[in-house]
């Protein structure tokens, strides 16, 4: 056979792609464990953020309002010798907190799912499958993992909402405090007295987007893959 066709023949059989290998199981967890790594590594600078940026701005909070206006006496916003106004400050302090709760809450929650967790929850699941659309086990497998996945993030979303309203109705009484005064009822005219109800609707569609989130992962259920499910 002459040298010139074989060389062509091993030119066109290194440039034929290689097959991209299918992940496997300790593909997945590895490539869970590091974002779970990176994820943590995040954490610990916004951490550090947020209590080096705390000090900083309460300082520079505490040397403007004393010039202002003078010795602390009392929290207020009308601006009278001795009163210290702390919305802007816990504005700042809280939403920045908050972030870095909801990341920690994440943190948490959204951990990698052991195999032996995934291993006990498809031993759940496989009694209340019907036979006839029953997937396969590795199908099943991959659905366990993957449903164990969404129950963990709605978790976190819970979490977080919880964490969230607990941060922003404080903030939000401060804002009305300031434009409005003292509370005497809820309102949409800004009179005084008059508080806008505007944590209600966060709290509102926030808690709807969350239900629907737990709607799917409650009726998500395994069904062999190409039975039209």
């Amino acid at each position: 056979m002459p040298t010139e066709l074989l060389t062509r023949d091993e030119h066109r059989a290194s440039q034929t792609p290689t097959p991209t290998p299918v992940p496997t199981g300790e593909d997945e967890l590895d490539a869970a464990a590091r974002r779970q790594l990176e994820r943590v590594r995040r954490l610990k600078l916004n951490v550090a953020a947020w209590v080096l940026g705390t000090i900083l701005l309460t300082t520079l909070w505490v040397l403007n309002e004393w010039q202002a206006n003078g010795a602390f006496e009392r929290f207020g916003h009308e601006g009278d010798p001795g009163d210290w106004n702390p919305t802007l400050w816990a504005i700042a302090i809280g939403v920045w907190g908050l972030i870095v709760g909801i990341m920690a809450l994440r943190v948490y929650f959204e951990r990698p799912v052991a195999e032996a967790e995934v291993g006990r929850e498809v031993g759940r699941l496989k009694p209340s499958l019907a036979a006839r659309d029953a997937p396969t086990d590795a199908e099943l497998w991959r659905f366990t993992r993957v449903r164990l996945e969404r129950i963990r993030r709605l978790k976190f979303h819970v979490a977080a909402w919880v964490l969230g309203m607990i941060v922003l109705t404080p903030v939000w009484a401060l804002i009305e405090w300031q434009d409005n005064g003292g509370f005497e009822r809820l309102g949409n005219e800004s009179q005084p007295g008059e508080w806008e109800p505007w944590i209600l609707y966060i709290g509102g569609v926030w808690a709807l987007v969350i239900a629907i989130f737990a709607l799917r992962v409650y009726v998500d259920r395994p069904t062999r893959r190409g039975s039209g499910a």
